[in-house]
């Protein structure tokens, strides 16, 4: 097992067993949400929601810019995203109250659902969840080179070169729609499919032409043309891939920063009327 998994694996499984364990004494009311443990819960969750905002602070407010590595806040951001949801949820004793303390539970726990789908897009765009982007002009260096080497082959036909010019074209744009993100990769899915008999037959054929001369020049440059060939409808599959996710990870904020402030404000109007009245 991958000891850098490992943490997160054994995080999950403790916050699911406390949430289980939780679920299964609810209605044994060991505690109360008005005072004691139940009431530092509500703080705690509540307090944990708010820190949110140091993650986004610390990559747009100007003073904040050389406080510990982005890196390091995003760590948090992520476990106060996980354990704030859940201290509520332990705070509620899974059961609704008021109107407004209702619509601020499930504000708080679209967003956290918002949070998972978002931390998996997000990990799409960066070398593992905490490393850094992935740079697109990278992915782009990748299949270029790839296309210089494979642009000879001979099932390579003025069809699929018109083909994969167009896919080139339309993921280069500044924006790329979504629907030309799944229209790529469609593409690309079927010219891999196409091109596999065809590689099929230029081995064969390799490996006739070689047995006949004796020589394995001509074989080993085949295959490294046919390697090429794959690295390059790989490398045009990830700048599909990035497209994809980098507009779903743009439409993503759409969703999540208006239920995240809904959240905030109903939160504060339930602190508000409970200690008012």
């Amino acid at each position: 097992m991958n000891r850098r998994i490992l943490p997160s694996i054994l995080f999950s499984l403790c916050t699911i067993g406390v949430l289980l364990l939780a679920w299964l004494e609810r209605d044994e009311y060991w505690y109360h949400a008005e005072e004691g443990i139940g009431y530092a819960f509500g703080i705690t969750g509540s307090t944990m929601m708010v820190l949110l905002l140091l993650y986004p602070a610390r990559k747009y407010w100007k003073p904040m810019r050389h406080a510990f590595k982005v890196h390091h806040w995003f760590r948090l951001h992520m476990v106060f995203g996980v354990l704030g949801p859940c201290f509520i949820l332990l705070h509620s004793n899974f059961n609704l109250g008021s109107l407004n303390s209702s619509i601020a539970l499930f504000s708080m726990l679209l967003v956290a659902g918002s949070g998972l789908i978002g931390r998996y897009v997000y990990q799409k765009l960066h070398r593992g969840l905490y490393g850094e982007q992935i740079s697109f002009s990278d992915l782009d260096g990748d299949y270029q080179l790839a296309k210089i080497h494979f642009s000879s082959l001979s099932f390579l036909t003025s069809d699929i070169q018109q083909t994969l010019h167009q896919i080139e074209s339309k993921l280069t744009l500044r924006t790329v729609p979504l629907r030309i993100s799944y229209w790529a990769r469609w593409k690309i899915n079927t010219i891999r499919r196409q091109s596999k008999l065809s590689i099929k037959a230029l081995w064969l054929t390799a490996n006739e032409d070689t047995n006949k001369s004796k020589d394995k020049n001509n074989q080993e440059d085949i295959l490294k043309d046919i390697n090429y060939w794959n690295d390059g409808l790989l490398s045009l599959e990830k700048m599909a891939n990035y497209a994809l996710y980098t507009r779903l990870f743009s439409l993503w904020h759409v969703f999540h920063l208006p239920i995240f402030f809904m959240m905030i404000i109903t939160a504060t109007v339930h602190i508000f009327v409970v200690h008012i009245y």
